[in-house]
Order: structure tokens, then sequence, then C-alpha cells
């Protein structure tokens, strides 16, 4: 990614933040209902299936499962020993490998009317079990952002990636999850729209939130996506 960071910028985001916090909206009544009333609207269906019955997906000659494209993660194999802290010393287990990280990203707006707001989308992911949940502005894999599945770039690609009409706050990198993941990182990112009425952001499942209404979300059961605080802990 050709992004170069700043720690004035972030500093200057913050301070802005801590400025206008008194126009900040608290309310999560109505969030809870716009939430509820997509969920209303779900068609998608995510059921476990065998493996044998993923299309694209295939063993190959030492059973490590990978995609036909060459893309996305392999599911594939790792020994961990003399970990004498652990409760075993010694394992093996399935773990997942990927050539790249991902993009998590908040788009973010400041006016004087309602303080810095950050959009979230209301989104599935295959694992929740057809839920909806409060998620980032922007999710993707290196993968998707070279459309290995076939389809469209992810959406507002133009704004977090090549920063068209945004400014970048700031970026870190974190490693995912390493009991499921090997070696993988993830770009945690806040961009701020140059213009807080971009035309380009729209989309009934998408909603700007203030960062006082996210924690009282947050304080809720299976509401937040986990990539929403990996991102704003910024903040």
């Amino acid at each position: 990614m050709n992004f170069k960071r700043s720690k004035q910028k972030l500093i200057k985001f913050k301070n802005e933040m801590k400025k206008y916090s008194h126009l900040e909206n608290e309310e999560i009544k109505s969030i809870i209902t716009w939430r509820n009333n997509l969920q209303k609207k779900v068609k998608t269906v995510s059921q476990i299936i065998n493996l044998e019955d993923c299309k694209g997906w295939f063993l190959d000659n030492k059973s490590n499962l990978y995609h036909k494209s060459g893309q996305f993660f392999k599911v594939m194999g790792v020994k961990t020993s003399g970990a004498s802290n652990r409760e075993v010393s010694s394992w093996t287990q399935p773990i997942l490998t990927q050539k790249h990280g991902g993009v998590l990203a908040f788009i973010s707006r400041q006016t004087k009317k309602r303080g810095t707001e950050f959009l979230v989308e209301a989104k599935l992911e295959p694992g929740d079990d057809s839920i909806l949940r409060i998620s980032p502005s922007f999710q993707a894999t290196q993968s998707n952002m070279n459309r290995a599945h076939g389809g469209k770039l992810p959406k507002f690609y133009d704004i977090v990636i090549q920063r068209k009409g945004a400014e970048l706050i700031y970026y870190t990198i974190h490693n995912e999850e390493g009991a499921r993941f090997w070696k993988k990182s993830n770009w945690n990112v806040i961009v701020k729209l140059k213009n807080p009425n971009d035309p380009r952001v729209k989309g009934e499942n998408y909603k700007w939130l203030s960062l006082k209404q996210i924690k009282k979300i947050g304080l809720k059961n299976s509401y937040i996506n986990p990539f929403v605080k990996t991102i704003l802990f910024m903040l």
C-alpha cells in the first residue's frame, strides 16, 4: 500500500474530535431500528457444507486446500514445539495461510453540526449465521482488490485505497489472530472525506455514527463486528 502516515495528522484529527465532541449524537435507538429493519430484508443464508462441495476449491497432492486462482487463503498444517509456557509443549493443527493481508478502514467526516462521524456498514459474514453486524466502512483482502473472485472492486475502493477526495489520517499494521492465521497482517486505516457530503457515500446499508454511538452499540451483545475496535483504538 502506498500510504504515508503522519502522527501530526492524527493528533490534529483527535484535537478536532475533542473540540466538537459536545456535538456528537449519543442516541442509539434509531441505529438499532435501522439495523433491525435491514435484518428483516436479509435473504442470504449460510450453512455448513462439505469441503468437496466448495466450488473452485481443491486439495493439492499434499492435501492442502487452495483456491483455483492461487489467491485468497490456503488451509495447511503447522507444527509447534518447545512451548513450555502453554498447556502442552508441542502440537500440530490446521492453519490459514495467505499471501496478502487485508485493509480494514473507516471513512470519517467532520462537520460543525455533528462533530466527527464514522461511516459504518451493516454487513454479513459467512460465519455470522446471516446476522448483520455493525462493521467498518471498508473490508477487503488483497485478493478481493485483485478481483480474484471475478466480481467488482470493493465499494469505496476509490476513497480508501486511491484516496480520491479523501486524506489519510493514520494507519497501523496489526497481525491477525495467530492461532488461526499464519503470519497474516491487516492494515487498519482511517481516512477523512474532504467533502463531508460526498455524493459517493450512499446505500441503505451505510450510516454515519459518532464514536459515542459506536461505543454504546458495542456494549450490546452481537451488534459490533470485531474489526471495529481494532481500527478505532487509535482514537
